[in-house]
């Protein structure tokens, strides 16, 4: 499977509801291939149901139907969301796993940030949350230890837990929000005393802070 992206593949079956189509160009072969797999499109060039379907929630924003659609039209997707969902993150992992190869890995978590960056809902399940809250608390306890204080600045506890999790910015930040939401009577998010929020800062909730500090009761 070659790389494609979300907004490719829009583009892609968008130029096939037009009736333009450069039949001869490599490029236009391989989306085709990825098209007709997916159901978007049959073998007279024609848009069908299913393709309707996925640019109308592309173009609506609507992140679930885009989920839904290749989680039932693209195994290599079920399979690596299947694993994410039970915790498993890492692309060597997911490799091995699956029997996948690095390439088509990376494409479907590509794909699944690009879906899940359309909606402020998360497609992501409770299991997913529970892997980023358990790396967060344990590298939380790390740096906080090796700081010798309880606050450390958010973006270096961010960019540990991804490094761990391998999950894009933007998930991650939607994650931190929902431990804050979750442990908000445990934690206190605050700016850099005396200096202007810089590009040490994360946003949360719409508003940027630099430090955080969680009591974990030890």
């Amino acid at each position: 499977m070659r790389p494609f992206t979300l907004n490719t593949l829009y583009e892609f079956v968008n130029t096939i509801r037009s009736g333009i189509a450069p039949v001869n160009d490599a490029r236009f072969k391989e989306l085709l291939r990825v098209a007709v797999d997916l159901g978007f499109i049959d073998g007279n060039y024609t848009i069908t149901g299913r393709g309707l379907e996925f640019l109308r929630a592309f173009e609506n924003g609507n992140s679930e139907l885009l989920h839904k659609l290749f989680m039932d039209g693209l195994e290599p997707y079920r399979r690596i969301y299947e694993l994410l969902t039970k915790g498993v993150t890492k692309p060597g992992e997911l490799v091995r796993l699956t029997g996948y190869n690095a390439v088509v890995v990376d494409l479907v978590l590509r794909l699944i940030s690009e879906i899940e960056s359309l909606s402020r809902d998360s497609i992501i399940n409770e299991s997913l949350y529970e892997a980023f809250e358990k790396a967060l608390l344990e590298k939380y306890r790390g740096l906080s230890r090796r700081r010798w204080s309880k606050y450390v600045q958010i973006r270096q506890l961010l960019d540990e837990v991804r490094g761990e999790l391998y999950i894009p910015n933007r998930l991650a930040g939607k994650l931190l929000e929902e431990f804050v939401r979750r442990w908000r009577d445990r934690v206190v998010l605050t700016g850099a005393p005396g200096a202007e929020l810089g590009n040490d800062s994360v946003e949360v909730f719409g508003k940027k802070y630099v430090y955080i500090m969680i009591n974990m009761g030890d």
